[in-house]
């Protein structure tokens, strides 16, 4: 009895700490693999010394197009602005997105990985699982400064990131609406 609950207690732990987040504060960001630009593409794609949004989402998710509005009004806020970039990444093929895109109205740089290496290298966990929407904060020396969704993302946080002032958990803003896990 009290080996089958060590086993099970062992399994548990063992399946929470692989499922916990890649991605900690203050690691250098892996390298954002961009194979299409599907909408918006920038004259310069120079990644560096900018500030990045890089948003993870997909046609099949609900929740991920429930935040283009709030990436967009983000977007327009800050286009004068050349070293703050809005990356809306997926790993569909652009066939596949176009019809979704015809409907829902990107702001944003909207750009594919079909290889899935952003997806695997920022959000995809030991398991093979990950939970999108996911919005991840880069800064202009290319640290990971936040990792979120964009419903827990408001103005005060996002301006104490571009000042590169620490954040904190009591930053965010939190909108009742739980990102779904999905498992690819």
């Amino acid at each position: 009895m009290k080996i089958r609950l060590l086993l099970l207690i062992t399994i548990f732990l063992v399946n929470n700490l692989s499922a916990q987040e890649k991605l900690k504060i203050g690691d250098k960001a892996p390298f954002i693999n961009i194979e299409h630009y599907l909408q918006n593409k920038p004259k310069d794609t120079s990644l560096k010394n900018k500030y990045i949004l890089l948003e993870f989402w997909a046609t099949w998710c609900t929740s991920c197009l429930k935040e283009v509005p709030k990436i967009n009004s983000l977007t327009q806020k800050y286009s004068k602005r050349k070293d703050v970039i809005f990356i809306s990444i997926t790993d569909e093929e652009p066939v596949k997105t176009k019809s979704t895109l015809e409907k829902v109205p990107f702001k944003s740089i909207v750009v594919s990985d079909e290889t899935s290496v952003t997806l695997k290298n920022y959000i995809t966990d030991a398991d093979g699982s990950y939970a999108i929407p996911k919005t991840i904060l880069i800064d202009n020396k290319g640290i990971i400064r936040w990792v979120g969704t964009t419903m827990k993302l408001n103005p005060e946080l996002f301006e104490k990131f571009l000042a590169n002032k620490q954040i904190e958990k009591s930053d965010e803003t939190f909108f009742d609406i739980p990102a779904p896990t999905f498992t690819k």
